[in-house]
């Protein structure tokens, strides 16, 4: 199946429970990769504003030179390649002299800093064993065996499915570790008649679907309101995810094993705050792996202003109060009503069947 770098991977959230001197250990780990990072986003920010002759002055500080230097001092050398990667992705987007910046690394939900992750990427610096909900990382000083728990309404991973990567995260005070596994479904032969199916993600629609044999259906985030125990943003964050869940666990029971899902390939430079966008994705090719569907991401550009009846983008509007959508060319919507989430899963449904099967807009 034609698909692109976001759907290799089928990602799987779980929550450390760490004891005291675990802890310790991790926060020691992340404290210091976060200095890492920060010193070697110096190195490369110098690096690349020298080549576009920009006045760095206020920049230079007295630093190690290499991500070998930095891995050495604060934790040890197998952390080289992880922190290299990490800073090297975050600079892959400024590639316009205008934007270059330096990328400051910091905690979740902090402003102008970019979300860290500690990426694990050889199986020997980690390791996972679901019989005994333990695994096993290497932490700035030692191994350690840190018991873990999976999130509830997602199932464990069968055991064919090899974990090939893991990246720990710190979110409002919980750890947590989420597993790559090679995408099985990522050879799916698309047919003709394929059941596709697309999905619009939203903060009031938590999903929305499209095809043309079911129509449009929303998930609205009210109906799957939980209250949220002690009113932290730790319970907050729990809370989206579990909703997330929820719904991801309803579109894949709803469509039959051999469907093809289209998401909008979505990328923000800062949290979007009420709206887990990623972490539903997450969930959901998760689960519908475990379903034997597919996931294929498309382009997001214009697909909550595209008309999909007369294909205009420009001289469209939407009425973001009654959340309706009207198209200014062919008039679409002025009589019936759509909704404007509705409108936007039925263009990612065309387009996703358009990169598939190669179809007419």
């Amino acid at each position: 199946m034609k698909t692109n770098e976001r759907a290799k991977y089928i990602y799987l959230t779980l929550q450390l429970l760490p004891t005291e001197k675990e802890r310790e250990a991790l926060q020691m780990t992340w404290d210091n990769y976060k200095k890492a990072c920060n010193t070697f986003s110096r190195i490369k920010y110098l690096k690349l504003a020298k080549g576009k002759h920009m006045d760095v002055s206020a920049c230079k500080k007295e630093e190690p030179k290499s991500a070998r230097a930095l891995a050495q001092r604060l934790l040890h050398a197998v952390y080289e390649n992880s922190i290299k990667y990490t800073v090297e992705e975050a600079y892959k987007n400024q590639e316009d002299s205008k934007k270059l910046a330096l990328i400051v690394f910091g905690e979740y939900d902090e402003t102008n800093v970019k979300l860290l992750a500690i990426p694990y990427f050889r199986k020997p610096t980690f390791t996972v064993d679901f019989s005994t909900k333990k695994c096993r990382l290497d932490l700035a000083k030692n191994f350690q065996k840190i018991a873990f728990t999976i999130p509830k309404g997602l199932p464990e991973p069968p055991e064919s499915w090899e974990v090939k990567r893991a990246y720990l995260k710190l979110i409002y005070g919980t750890w947590y570790l989420t597993l790559g596994f090679s995408n099985p479904t990522i050879k799916t032969e698309v047919k003709p008649d394929a059941h596709i199916v697309g999905i619009d993600r939203g903060e009031i629609n938590i999903a929305t679907t499209y095809s043309p044999d079911k129509g449009a259906k929303r998930y609205s985030a009210k109906d799957y309101y939980t209250s949220c125990k002690g009113g932290t943003k730790d319970d907050y964050h729990k809370n989206l995810f579990a909703k997330d869940v929820i719904v991801a666990q309803e579109i894949v029971e709803r469509e039959s094993p051999d469907t093809i899902f289209v998401l909008e390939d979505l990328h923000f430079n800062k949290l979007r705050k009420g709206w887990s966008y990623r972490n539903f994705s997450d969930a959901f090719i998760y689960l519908a792996a475990l379903h034997h569907q597919c996931v294929f991401f498309c382009d997001p550009r214009n697909t909550s202003r595209t008309c999909p009846k007369c294909g205009e983008v420009t001289n469209t509007k939407r009425n973001r109060d009654e959340h309706r959508f009207i198209c200014c060319s062919c008039g679409y919507g002025e009589k019936e009503i759509v909704n404007d989430d509705e409108n936007a899963a039925e263009n990612i449904y065309l387009r996703g069947r358009k990169e598939l099967l190669k179809d007419d807009f």
